[in-house]
C-alpha cells in the first residue's frame, strides 16, 4: 500500500478502524486493497475519478450477482502465468479457468457495455468458455470431452466395449455359479460361506471358475477368476488406457496454449474484478461508518464539518454513550488549539489526520461533509505515543520527531502536533511551542497545534479553543457531583463541550483545568490561589 506517512503515523491515527472494514471477496479485490495508492497534490483529477467510479458503482454494492460473481472467483493468475510460460494446466486448472471466464462473462453482463471507466471493462472471454465447454453444456464443471478428439472418441468407445465384454463373461460365469450352488453372490461377484459349510466349501476349493480371496475366523470368501479372455481384453485395455492419457495431454497442451496465447484478457480481467471488488468493499465500509465523498481542490486547504474520529466514536457506542462531532476550517499554514486535558484536543487533531488521510486513500470520509485539498506526506507528534529506542527521553524523541516534519514543512505537508513541549518546563516549554508555531506560520504546509499555553501563537495564527465548560451549568454539575461523587469524571465528561471554537483573545479562554480542578473537590484556598497566579501569568500573557 503506497501511504502518505509511516505506518507509524496511522497507527496513531487509528487508520486501521476504516482500513480493517474494507473486505474485498476475491482473492483479486485483497490485491487491489494491498496495493492501493495515495494521493498527492497534482492527481487531484485522479481521485476525482476514483470517487466517481464509486458514485457508479454504489448502485451495485448490494448486487447479488456480483456478489456471487467475486465470492466464487479463485486465484487462477499462477495458472494463466504456467500457460503463459507454456506449460501443460492440470484438469484442475482448466476447470477453474474455464469458471473463471464464465464468471468474467457474467461481470460483463452486469457492467454495461458503454461504461465510461476501463479500469472495471473486462474483456471479453467466450471464446474461452466455448473452448473448454466444446458441447455448449453450461455447466461449471470441465473434462476432457470426447469432441475434443476423434482419436480420443475411438478409444473411448473401444474402452467400453471391451468393459462391456469383460462385464458379459463375468456375468455368464455368476450365473452358472449361481445354478450350480444356489448361493448368493454379491455385487463385485464374491461369495461368502460360513465355515461350517464344509461340504459346499471342499466343493468351490475344487472350482477352478473360482478361488478363495479372504478368509476369517468363521468364514470364508470366493471371487471369481479372470479367464483367458478377460486377461487378454485386460491387456488390451491397459493399452487404450496409455493411449488415452497421451491423447488426453496432447489436448490440454493444445487448450493450455491457446488459453497463454489470450493471457492478456485474463490479467485484465483479474485487474476488473479485482477493482469492481475493491470498490463495492469500500462502500460497503462508507455504509457502515457513515462516510462521505469530500469534495477535491487544489488549493491546500481542509474544511471538516462534523467530523469524527472513529475508534474514540466505537469506543462511546459501546458504552452508550454519544460522539460529539467537531467542526474545523484549515486555511491558514498554522492553527493553534488550546483548551485543558479532558477538552478532547488529542481526539480532534487525530481526527483531522484520519481524514486527511482517509481522502488520499480514496476512501470515504467519516464526517458530514468536507472539502480538502491533498498533502504530500502527513506527519503527527503525540506525547504519550513517542519513540525512546534511540536512548533519549520524552521531550527529546519528541523534538526529534518534530524536527523530521520541520524539515518537509515547504512541502505542502499536514503536521499535526500534539501538546508541543508539554514535557518541559513551563518557560522553556512555552519559549519552543511559541517559536515552532511561528516557524510553522510562514510555511507551505498546514500545520494544527494543540498546546497548554494559551499566548502561544502569535499574529497570522489561527487560534481555536475547544469550548469545554464554557457553557455549561456549572451550579447543575456541582450538585450532580455532590449526589454522585463516585461518578465524577463521567458527570465532567458529559457536560465537556468539545468543538472547537474561535480564541482571538485571551479573555476569551475558558480557564478549564481549575474549573475541573474545583468540580473535583480541590481545596477552595487552592483554587483562589491559582486564579491569583493566573491573573500575573508572564506565560499567558505574552
Amino acid at each position: 500500500m503506497n501511504l502518505l506517512a509511516d505506518k507509524k503515523v496511522y497507527e496513531i491515527l487509528n487508520m486501521e478502524v476504516l482500513l480493517d472494514k474494507i473486505n474485498p471477496l476475491s482473492p483479486y479485490g485483497m490485491k487491489e486493497k494491498r496495493e492501493m495508492r495515495s494521493y498527492r497534490p497534482g492527481d487531484e483529477e485522479a481521485l476525482e475519478r476514483e470517487y466517481d467510479l464509486m458514485d457508479y458503482l454504489e448502485v451495485h454494492y448490494t448486487s447479488k450477482k456480483l456478489f456471487s460473481v467475486l465470492t466464487h472467483a479463485k486465484d487462477i493468475s499462477e495458472s494463466i502465468y504456467r500457460a503463459e510460460k507454456g506449460e501443460v494446466l492440470t484438469t484442475v486448472e482448466l476447470f477453474e479457468v474455464k469458471n473463471f471466464s464464465m464468471l468474467v462473462e457474467k461481470t460483463r453482463s452486469i457492467i454495461e457495455e458503454n461504461c465510461p471507466f476501463d479500469e472495471i471493462r473486462a474483456e471479453s472471454l467466450k471464446d474461452i468458455v466455448r473452448l473448454l465447454d466444446p458441447d455448449e453444456e453450461g455447466l461449471n464443471t470441465f473434462y476432457i470431452y470426447d469432441s475434443y478428439s476423434k482419436k480420443l472418441e475411438s478409444i473411448k468407445k473401444e474402452k467400453n466395449n471391451l468393459n462391456r465384454k469383460i462385464k458379459e463373461i463375468k456375468t455368464e460365469i455368476k450365473n452358472s455359479l449361481k445354478k450350480d450352488y444356489d448361493v448368493r453372490i454379491n455385487l463385485k461377484g464374491d461369495i461368502s460361506l460360513n465355515k461350517t459349510e464344509a461340504e459346499l466349501i471342499d466343493k468351490m476349493d475344487k472350482d477352478s471358475r473360482i478361488y478363495p480371496s479372504s478368509e476369517s475366523g468363521t468364514g470364508i470368501t470366493y471371487s471369481i477368476k479372470n479367464t483367458a479372455k478377460i486377461d487378454g481384453m485386460i491387456v488390451d485395455m491397459n493399452s487404450l488406457k496409455v493411449l488415452e492419457e497421451e491423447e488426453e495431454y496432447r489436448i490440454m497442451a493444445k487448450l493450455s496454449e491457446k488459453i497463454g496465447e489470450c493471457s492478456d484478457r485474463f490479467y485484465i480481467g483479474f485487474k476488473a474484478i479485482g477493482k469492481i471488488d475493491l470498490v463495492l468493499a469500500k462502500l460497503r465500509e462508507a455504509k457502515v461508518t457513515s462516510s462521505i465523498r469530500p469534495e477535491i481542490i487544489k488549493e491546500h486547504k481542509i474544511t471538516i464539518d462534523e467530523g469524527r474520529h472513529r475508534k474514540t466514536e466505537e469506543a462511546l457506542n459501546k458504552k452508550n454513550k454519544s460522539y460529539v462531532p467537531v467542526s474545523v476550517k484549515l486555511d491558514r499554514p498554522a492553527t493553534c488549539i488550546t483548551g485543558a486535558n479532558m477538552g478532547g484536543k488529542t481526539v480532534s487533531l487525530k481526527m483531522i489526520g484520519l481524514v486527511a488521510a482517509a481522502g488520499a486513500l480514496g476512501l470515504h470520509v467519516p464526517c458530514r461533509c468536507c472539502t480538502m485539498g491533498l498533502s504530500e506526506n502527513i506527519f503527527i507528534s503525540i506525547g504519550d505515543e513517542q519513540s525512546v529506542e534511540k536512548g533519549l527521553s520524552t521531550f527529546g524523541a519528541e523534538i526529534l520527531n518534530i524536527k523530521r516534519a520541520l524539515e518537509k514543512a515547504d512541502e505542502r505537508c499536514l503536521i499535526l502536533i500534539d501538546e508541543l513541549a508539554g514535557g518541559t518546563n513551563p518557560v522553556e516549554g512555552y519559549a519552543i511551542t511559541k517559536s515552532i508555531i511561528g516557524y510553522l506560520a510562514d510555511r507551505n504546509s498546514i500545520s494544527v497545534v494543540t498546546t497548554h499555553f494559551d499566548g502561544a501563537a502569535g499574529e497570522g495564527v489561527q487560534k481555536l479553543q475547544v469550548a469545554g465548560l464554557k457553557d455549561a451549568d456549572m451550579e447543575g454539575i456541582r450538585r450532580n457531583l455532590t449526589e454522585n461523587p463516585e461518578k465524577g469524571m463521567d458527570i465532567i465528561g458529559e457536560n465537556m463541550d468539545y468543538r472547537l471554537i474561535a480564541a482571538d483573545s485571551i479573555s476569551q479562554v475558558p480557564r478549564d483545568a481549575i474549573n475541573i480542578a474545583e468540580l473535583m473537590g480541590l481545596q477552595e484556598e487552592i483554587i483562589d490561589s491559582a486564579n491569583e497566579i493566573l491573573k500575573g501569568s508572564d506565560i499567558v500573557e505574552k
